[in-house]
């Protein structure tokens, strides 16, 4: 589809009816999740304040040669909140009890986690084991041990604002600080995209980010491991050396690139860059 003529609402529209919507067990509730594609499972979780909808400018290319199976996390998007009490490894059974009832007990699957999806993606491979044949951590940062975390302003706060107009100006201001390095990328796509999972993200991950932490569980998994950053992370700011050096400390072959002028939202931000390079990554062979 082509989103530069098309509107906001037409992109998801169109999108979303082209998938298959599976719904599994969460709780007393439901965890819902979207697939596209034929070929092996590659399956996509969104960062905080998300939904399915984090990769729309992903899923078409990736589903010419995958089964894509976009999840919306527990206590986000289309999903119910899960059982108290909350925590990393709860949320993750929910998504890996998902994943088996969707694909089966023995097919592979390939992990791909944006930001806070990438501790969940990390959580996941843990508990499945043998059954993940790669993990990739996209703009992960925050739950690793000794990197340093970017100061960046504060959030705009939106809910109570009278307006659309000055509810929309907070979510276009909220996702300059934090999800796109330049303030011209975002266009409609992107602010329908972002105000849409901010209203319905009800899971606080500060209580998740107790224990969803790469330094748990990354280290020890057995699995291929690969990452993708944006040059200009806001949330890494000047200290993005140190994440492939973590990286490497536990995993010395895993892929790592950085996406020349792209922040936090790679995958939005620089979609063609960021398509070739988890591309490469996913069928990179024994790195």
């Amino acid at each position: 589809m082509n989103t530069d003529t098309s509107t906001a609402d037409q992109v998801i529209a169109a999108l979303e009816s082209s998938s298959d919507l599976r719904k599994t067990r969460c709780g007393d509730g439901s965890m819902a999740w979207r697939l596209w594609g034929k070929g092996p499972n590659l399956v996509l979780l969104h960062g905080n304040l998300g939904s399915w909808k984090h990769w729309i400018r992903n899923i078409e290319f990736l589903a010419q040669r995958y089964r894509v199976i976009a999840g919306d996390i527990p206590g986000f998007g289309d999903s119910d909140l899960p059982p108290k009490p909350y925590s990393a490894e709860s949320v993750a059974r929910i998504v890996a009890d998902g994943l088996i009832e969707i694909t089966g007990d023995a097919e592979p699957l390939i992990l791909a986690g944006f930001s806070f999806g990438s501790g969940v993606a990390a959580e996941v491979a843990r508990i499945l084991g043998p059954r993940i044949a790669k993990v990739v951590l996209v703009s992960a940062g925050k739950s690793m041990m000794n990197v340093t975390r970017n100061d960046i302003a504060p959030f705009v706060k939106w809910r109570d604002l009278p307006t659309k107009v000055d509810r929309d100006a907070a979510h276009r201001r909220n996702i300059e600080i934090i999800m796109l390095a330049d303030p011209a990328n975002i266009d409609d796509l992107a602010l329908r995209i972002h105000s849409e999972n901010a209203a319905q993200s009800r899971l606080n991950i500060n209580v998740i980010n107790k224990s969803a932490t790469h330094k748990n569980c990354t280290p020890g998994l057995a699995c291929e491991l690969a990452a993708i950053w944006g040059e200009l992370d806001s949330t890494i700011g000047p200290y993005m050396h140190e994440r492939p050096r973590w990286l490497h400390s536990h995993h010395p072959d895993a892929m790592y690139t950085v996406i020349p002028a792209a922040g936090h939202w790679c995958a939005y931000e620089k979609p063609r860059e960021f398509n070739r390079t988890l591309l490469d990554i996913l069928e990179a062979k024994g790195r």
